[in-house]
């Protein structure tokens, strides 16, 4: 409630997508969405609209999942650890998006 919103509505649409992509629940809680966003300052521009507004829940998922994996090397496991998830649940989701080969 603290924040300030700079990116106006486009910022709190991907945030809603990045939290529902990384919640491990029913419910989304404080640690599925944006560091920026739980520190309460605006993310760098850089950062900003990093997934693009008009993606589907898959589609982004598929991105991070990527990113990810780029960001850790080609490590499955810290790539699992970045996103919350266990290293199963990566291996399900890489063949479900064909990313196998990753």
């Amino acid at each position: 409630m603290n924040y300030a919103w700079p990116g106006n509505v486009r910022e709190l649409r991907t945030a809603v997508e990045h939290a529902v992509v990384l919640s491990r629940g029913d419910r989304i809680s404080l640690r599925d969405l944006p560091a920026a966003l739980r520190a309460g300052v605006p993310a760098p521009a850089s950062t900003r609209g990093a997934i693009r507004p008009d993606l589907t829940v898959a589609e982004a998922e598929k991105q991070l999942i990527i990113r990810a994996l780029k960001e850790g090397g080609g490590n499955r496991t810290l790539a699992a650890q970045k996103l919350g998830m266990g290293r199963r649940t990566l291996h399900r989701k890489l063949h479900l998006y064909h990313l196998e080969g990753i």
